[in-house]
Parts: C-alpha cells; structure tokens; sequence
C-alpha cells in the first residue's frame, strides 16, 4: 500500500509538471514580448531593439537580392551560350580544310544524345552602310539550322523583317541576319542594303586587291538580349559564306548540340571517336569553363562577405540585452524572489533576442523576394528617374537586369539569420539568470 501512494505521488507531482508547464511557456513568452517593446526607465532599450530588427532585415533583404541577381547573370549567360552556340566542337586537326563536312555532320547525328550538328564558317569582318562603319563576325550557317535557334528566330526575339528568304535565292542568296545593336550601330532596318568587307581581294588585271566586299541585304534584325551577340553577329546563308570567304566546298567547324550540356565532356569523347584521326574535338566548358568558374567564386565570397553583415546587425541584439538586463534587475530580481528558475529568466532574454531575429528574418525574406522577382522593372524605374541607365547592356552584356530566386539560397539566409540572433541572445540571457536576487533588490 505503501508503495501505491508514493506511486501515485510520484504520478501527482509529474502531472503537476506537465500541467504548470504551459503557463509558464505562456508567462516567459509574455514577458519577453513586452520586454522589447518598451522599457521603465524609456525607450532606450527599445530604440536599440527596433535598429537590430531593422539592421536584420536589411541584411537578409540584401543577401537574398545579390544572391538572386548573381544566379540569374550566371543562368541566363548560360542560356544564351548554350541556346546561340554549339556544345562540342568539332574542326580540322591539320592545315588542310575540313571537306566532307555534312557526311560527318549526319554521321554525328546518329549519336545517342546528339540534338544537332551545325557547319558553321565564321569570320570577322568590316561593315560599312551609309557614313557608318563598324566591326563584327559572319557566322556562315544553313538556313534550317538557323530557324531553329529559337533565341534567333523565336517570335519574340525577331522583332524586324523575315528569315523566310533567308538562303533563298543564287548561292544563297543575298539576304543575312544582324543583332539590333549592330542595326542601331549602322543606322539600318530590314531591307537596307549593307555592305560587308574582308581580307583577300580578287584578281584585277591591276594585281589582287588587299580586300573583298560584298553588299548585302538586311532580311532580319533579331534581339537576344545579350549586348555582344546583339551587337557583333551576323549570320549569313551557309552557300555564299563559301563564296564570299573563298571557302570553296568546306567549313571551319561543325557545332554539335546535345541533349545534356553539363555532361559536354563526356558526349566529346563520342564524338572524337566519330570524328575520327584528323579532326580536333573540344566544348563549351574549355572555352568558358574558368569565366563561369570566376562567376562562382565571387558569389561564393559574395555571400560570405554578406553574411558577416547579418552576423553584425545581430551585435545589436546583444548591446539590446545587455542594457535590457541592466534595466530590468529589479524585475528579475523579483521573479526570482517570487519563484522563477533560473532557466525560465534565461529563456525570457532568449525569446526576448530571437523575437528580434525572427521578425527581421521572416519581413527580410519577403521583402528580398518581392524585390528579386520585381528587379527588371525597378531597375527600368530607377533609371527613367535617374535620366541615365544603372544597369548599362554594354557593360553587363544583358539589356536588363535578370534575377533568379533559389529556394535553396533563401532558406540558407533565413537560417543563418535565425541562428546568428539565437547565438547573439545566449550571453545576455545567461547574464540575466546569473544575476542574484539578494544584491538587485539591494539597491532598489
């Protein structure tokens, strides 16, 4: 009998327990909310309390945002990389020509994962239209394989003229495809004519002239997006870029797309095996690999130079506390007196600093979206009242600004901020239940 009623004293005092303690949860919550809104002695500690919120905030928003900026740059180089040019290259190992191109571009094709094989001819030239000159580069392409780049002839990027008659017409034709920033360079539109100059001139009966030109009829201007695509490519029909190159029945190159560019170096070895002797094989990464590797790094370091900015602001969690416990000695004193745990005053100064963080972190985290997937437009705003671009297309390659939100990337700063301010709140907190009831009601 004995052992029934410690038994159930033993089960009395647990149920006790467990019932006092979400009063308690409720009462430290409580306070702790009304610790960080005012104080007794004035709005000191408070002020301080509204800069750590306000500092945290500013430094998610602001990670959230440059990170978001950083990846959509480096997505949307990518894209227009892979979508414009070829994966895997494929040229001539030796001085001789690479002939027989479109038995080899068919045989390429038969690879698994092989999309296309493109023969591209692609050299640099001067273009003169009216008073006008500039420079840009040929790409000597098929008119089908032209049509189905979609960055090129997508309805939404040819914004003047047709490539309909594009390739048509004796040896393809006169009819090529210029970005619009190399239109607005020469002043021209569809159906100008423009005039293209290269090395190697004709045989004259007064010797062979330094140089050939052709003049040629603008059939299409397109928009990519992208500054140095838009303003240095042309394209022309495959057929007279042999002409006009004194190419006779060969190619430079054949571009091979497939179906997986991040695994390029893989499919090259394929296609090097297809190619056979005599041929030299190399891919996208070779060429770009170490300027999107550069991408990497400074976002990388990017981010750990913002992140120890939200580790700063949350320093003023710390000084806010601290002049909180100072402030409320009488207080803890008291609920010391009347019964608290030393544990529940440090959870009180913990919840007090994590509120902080946890406001600043969540509003951080919105408003940094909100800006993020807003940025092209505010970006266009802020330069229409500035008078002059703030993101110049001749600089940052791209016409506008491009932005990509990672879920990833925003759950990485919202916990690293959560964190910071709960490691920030420990000390003050663990200050606070050190503090001896006896010596702060002393001086009360």
């Amino acid at each position: 009998m004995a052992g029934d009623d410690t038994t159930g004293n033993a089960a009395s005092q647990s149920a006790g327990r467990e019932t006092d303690s979400s009063p308690s949860f409720v009462f430290e919550w409580m306070v702790a909310r009304r610790y960080i809104s005012a104080t007794r002695k004035g709005a000191g500690v408070s002020l301080i309390s509204i800069i750590a919120f306000v500092g945290i905030l500013l430094a998610v928003a602001v990670l959230i945002i440059v990170m978001s900026v950083m990846q959509g740059f480096r997505a949307k180089l990518l894209d227009q990389l892979l979508g414009v040019n070829g994966h895997v290259f494929v040229e001539s190992g030796t001085t001789e020509p690479l002939n027989a191109y479109q038995q080899l571009a068919d045989e390429l094709r038969t690879i698994q994962g092989v999309t296309s094989s493109v023969p591209i001819i692609q050299s640099p030239v001067a273009m003169i239209a009216g008073e006008q000159q500039t420079a840009g580069v040929v790409f000597g392409i098929n008119p089908a394989d032209l049509r189905a780049i979609e960055l090129i002839a997508g309805e939404e990027h040819l914004i003047e003229g047709s490539l309909d008659d594009f390739g048509v017409g004796r040896k393809g034709g006169n009819k090529i495809a210029l970005g619009v920033g190399l239109a607005r360079s020469l002043g021209v539109r569809a159906g100008d004519p423009i005039t293209l100059v290269t090395a190697g001139g004709v045989e004259t009966p007064m010797g062979t002239s330094p140089v050939r030109n052709k003049t040629y009829e603008v059939g299409a201007v397109y928009r990519i997006g992208n500054s140095e695509y838009d303003g240095y490519f042309v394209y022309m029909p495959l057929e007279q870029a042999q002409v006009f190159f004194k190419r006779g029945t060969s190619v430079d190159k054949i571009e091979v797309r497939v179906s997986d560019p991040t695994k390029a170096t893989d499919f090259e070895r394929s296609i090097a095996v297809a190619a056979g002797d005599g041929t030299f094989t190399y891919n996208w990464q070779d060429v770009h690999q170490s300027y999107f590797n550069a991408l990497q790094t400074e976002r990388g370091l990017m981010r750990i130079i913002l992140s120890l900015i939200i580790a700063i602001a949350a320093l003023n969690i710390i000084s806010g506390l601290v002049m909180l416990v100072k402030d409320k000695r009488g207080d803890i004193a008291v609920m010391r007196t009347v019964g608290a745990t030393q544990g529940a005053v440090m959870r009180i100064f913990c919840i007090s600093g994590s509120l902080i963080g946890v406001a600043g972190s969540i509003i951080g985290v919105i408003l940094g979206v909100l800006i993020s997937l807003n940025i092209s437009a505010i970006e266009k705003f802020l330069s229409n009242l500035r008078g002059s671009p703030i993101f110049a297309a001749d600089i940052y390659l791209f016409d506008e600004m491009p932005a990509q939100v990672q879920l990833g990337e925003v759950a990485f700063v919202a916990i690293f901020a959560l964190g910071v301010s709960f490691l920030a709140a420990l000390y003050p907190a663990w200050r606070a239940a050190q503090l001896d009831p006896v010596e702060a009601l002393r001086y009360e």
